[in-house]
């Protein structure tokens, strides 16, 4: 295997505020992505930094009555214990209001300024005459001026996306002090590269993209770049420019160059050298980004690094946003939820496990459904990986003494652990994807497999003699057993310990080995291995934490009394609250009665979708592969519930499965079952779940 050099980024977290439920997205697909390089063994280091500068910045410290740098110090201190929370594992975390980071964005201005690239232009502006200062983009409001929508910010148009300059506003207004402002003129710094527009558009054609972004840009480079400006008039907190006095470098000029900086500062640190990463070709730079920042991170910030002669992006990786309960997070709903919030109720690894379920690789948004959150998280990591570490390993330190053994003798335990490591590397190879949610299918169908087994095999039962078949108790049946499925749970370990490293330090000490890395895929347990000291890993979860994360929004204010034209009659009676026979029901006929022997043909099972995917040229058939415990392996189901449930969301959920039904074909697929919900409609349908059933167990 080549060592490969990667550098890793995340946005850098503004500085104005704590980290929430939003930021901890893109942290945690970067952190998992970053011990999973460590892991294969390349020299991957994980870099970031708070984004200090801006109006913003300056702002909320005067209303506070403290300096910007009080204000950017007590929010260093926050971040920086949030993500260590979340087991955020940086190698360097720093500030850009560092003299590094200074001296490099002068340093990579005066490039700029030598290859041509700086022009100056007067332009026009909103200015506050109560505050005497020109206001930035999103200290205005007003109407779009395209489509008319109103309250909308300076830059651009939440309702039609339009980007428009702040003067072009209707009837604008300072969101400061909802003050008039009026227009005047300034001198400003522009960073043009035009020139620079065919290089883009052959670069962002590279795998450098994703092909939904590399869409977006190419529209983008079609429309034709405009220049960038650069510069802000005071007051104005961040690095003043050299040779332009009063003006001062706009925050998304030095923010980027935090990456760099923070890469100067570590590798001063540390001792390495800060060329092979900013001045080789063969380093490989990836930045993981919201797509909120697409524009700059796939145009201006490439196009600054070739004009300043350092090495461009290998990849710039872009998720999608996080809505909560299929919205946009809010404060007024409740939703808008803050790490340290989290941290009063739960763990951080169930965060880690239900965003990298989510996280596939693409721009799409992700939801943070609480019940899907619990369900998740009980269901598959709970239930599932942990139940099998649980079962497997104290069975082993309370009845066999703690000592495994060899198991390549026993046929069934090869087989299973042959089935799983096949498995296991499936989950690293999407790792180097950037798809955690096929990594979590893997694992979760590691953990199912290995459970089936171990119940089907029962090694309980070999620990005496069983004298209705005659067979003598055989302990060493039994170890070969448990083994083969504390092997599993070792591999468990090594796939899931980017996602929930906790998960594996556990494992790693009640083993008694090193940590483990991708590589010691093929050091199964053996003869001379042991478990000690056992504890669960994790307590099966109660809903209420998962519920009270989500704060109820205030009651809102009782509506004023309308003006009545008549006053009521004295008499007229108060209405009573609903009863249940008030509640509109509608009432059907029942089926005919059926005998209790027909209702005993049918075979109801727990199922568990291993995969889901539309059927394509129907509006709502999902075609599923379900694990029902079936002797030939779980089997193909199409159903009718694609209005109301996302394909990928159908995937480690348990359902109720009728599994004799009769084979039929239904758009040329053959269905083997039916999966069993309820509801009015085709958009309302629920399908029951099984939080703590494994599949194939009977329902009746």
């Amino acid at each position: 295997m080549t060592q490969r050099r990667i550098l890793i980024t995340s946005a850098l977290p503004y500085a104005n505020g704590h980290i929430h439920l939003g930021h901890l997205v893109e942290t945690i697909q970067t952190d998992i992505f970053a011990r999973a390089m460590r892991m294969a063994g390349h020299d991957a280091i994980y870099l970031c930094a708070d984004d200090t500068h801006g109006t913003p910045i300056e702002l909320s410290a005067r209303e506070r009555g403290i300096t910007p740098e009080t204000l950017i110090a007590e929010i260093f201190e926050a971040h920086c214990e949030d993500f260590r929370a979340f087991d955020i594992a940086f190698d360097h975390y720093t500030t850009t209001h560092s003299e590094t980071n200074r001296a490099l964005a002068n340093e990579i201005f005066g490039r700029l300024q030598s290859g041509g690239h700086i022009v100056e232009k007067t332009v026009k502006q909103l200015y506050s005459e109560p505050l005497g200062r020109f206001l930035p983009d999103r200290y205005v409001k007003g109407g779009c001026p395209k489509c008319h929508a109103p309250d909308q910010y300076g830059d651009v148009c939440e309702a039609c996306n339009t980007r428009y300059d702040a003067t072009e506003l209707k009837d604008p207004t300072c969101v400061i002090d909802g003050s008039k402002p009026v227009i005047r003129e300034s001198t400003h710094l522009f960073v043009s590269f035009k020139d620079l527009a065919e290089w883009l558009r052959d670069f962002t054609r590279t795998e450098v993209l994703q092909s939904d972004v590399r869409n977006f840009v190419t529209s983008w480079l079609d429309e034709g770049l405009q220049d960038w400006g650069i510069s802000r008039d005071a007051p104005y907190f961040g690095f003043e420019i050299p040779g332009y006095p009063g003006k001062y470098f706009y925050v998304w000029l030095d923010a980027p160059i935090g990456y760099v900086a923070a890469t100067h500062s570590y590798c001063a640190e540390s001792g390495r050298d800060f060329d092979s990463y900013w001045h080789r070709n063969d380093a490989e730079i990836w930045h993981f980004i919201g797509k909120d920042i697409i524009y700059f991170h796939t145009l201006f910030w490439p196009a600054m690094l070739r004009a300043a002669n350092m090495t461009l992006p290998h990849r710039v990786q872009v998720h999608g946003f996080l809505t909560v309960n299929g919205k946009k997070m809010s404060k007024t709903r409740g939703t808008f939820v803050l790490a340290s919030t989290y941290r009063q109720h739960l763990p951080a690894a169930y965060l880690r496990f239900y965003y990298a379920a989510k996280l596939s690789g693409g721009i799409e948004d992700i939801d943070l459904n609480l019940e899907d959150f619990y369900y998740r998280v009980r269901a598959d990591l709970v239930d599932n990986l942990a139940n099998l570490h649980n079962r497997s390993f104290a069975f082993a330190e309370t009845k066999l003494g703690g000592q495994l053994c060899s198991f390549d003798t026993d046929p069934d335990a090869m087989q299973l652990v042959d089935e799983v490591k096949a498995l296991a590397r499936k989950a690293i190879e999407a790792y180097d994807r950037v798809d955690t949610a096929a990594a979590v299918r893997a694992i979760t169908e590691m953990g199912d497999r290995a459970n089936l087994s171990y119940q089907h095999q029962a090694p309980w039962s070999h620990l005496k003699d069983d004298p209705k078949s005659g067979r003598p108790a055989d302990p060493e049946k039994a170890r070969r057993i448990v083994s083969a499925c504390a092997e599993v749970v070792r591999l468990v370990a090594i796939c899931i310990k980017p996602i929930v490293p906790d998960f594996a330090a556990k494992i790693e000490a009640q083993l008694g080995i090193q940590p483990l890395l991708f590589a010691d895929l093929d050091h199964p347990v053996g003869d001379h291995s042991r478990v000690s000291q056992v504890e669960k890993i994790y307590l099966r979860p109660e809903r209420e934490p998962f519920d009270a994360l989500i704060a109820s929004p205030p009651a809102p204010p009782a509506p004023s009394a309308p003006v009545a034209t008549e006053p009521p009659a004295a008499h007229d009676p108060v209405p009573d609250a609903p009863t249940a026979s008030d509640l509109p029901v509608e009432r059907r006929p029942l089926k005919d009665l059926v005998d209790y022997a027909d209702f005993a043909k049918l075979d109801l099972r727990v199922g568990r979708v291993l995969a889901a995917e539309a059927v394509p040229k129907s509006a709502k058939l999902l075609c599923c592969q379900v694990e029902i415990g079936a002797p030939e392996g779980p089997v193909q189901i199409v159903a009718g519930i694609g209005k109301a449930y996302q394909a990928a969301d159908l995937v480690g959920r348990r359902v109720l499965v009728l599994t004799n039904l009769a084979p039929r074909k239904i758009f040329g697929l053959t269905s083997q079952g039916m999966l069993l919900a309820g509801g009015p409609g085709e958009q309302e349908i629920e399908l029951p779940s099984f939080a703590q059933r494994q599949p194939g167990d009977a329902v009746s």
